[in-house]
């Protein structure tokens, strides 16, 4: 049982160091192609493909955190987590569209 919770961490960490590093390089990389406020609309889809991607791991190292460490606490974690993702990614959609 041990080794059991001793690989869902190490995966938990894995799935929060591979979101943070998505989420981080779309941002590099959103950054790198704006050239001034008429690119708004591609930074911010840009953005969003990374982000999107990155708050997915994000959301799975909450689910594994759920499984690891049954609280309130860590279910208000996944909750909230779950809202951020679906709030950003609609209001980056919301900015690609418009812009």
């Amino acid at each position: 049982m041990d080794l059991y919770r001793e690989a869902l961490h190490l995966l938990r960490l894995l799935a929060l160091t591979v979101g943070t590093t998505a989420i981080f390089l779309g941002i590099l990389r959103a950054a790198l192609v704006a050239r001034g406020p008429e690119d708004r609309g591609r930074v911010a889809s840009s953005i969003l493909g990374h982000a999107s991607l990155g708050l997915e791991f994000f959301v799975g190292a909450t689910l594994l955190n759920l499984v690891l460490n049954p609280t309130l606490a860590a279910a208000a974690t996944t909750a909230t987590t779950i809202v951020i993702r679906k709030l950003l990614t609609f209001s980056l959609g919301l900015q690609a569209r418009n812009a």
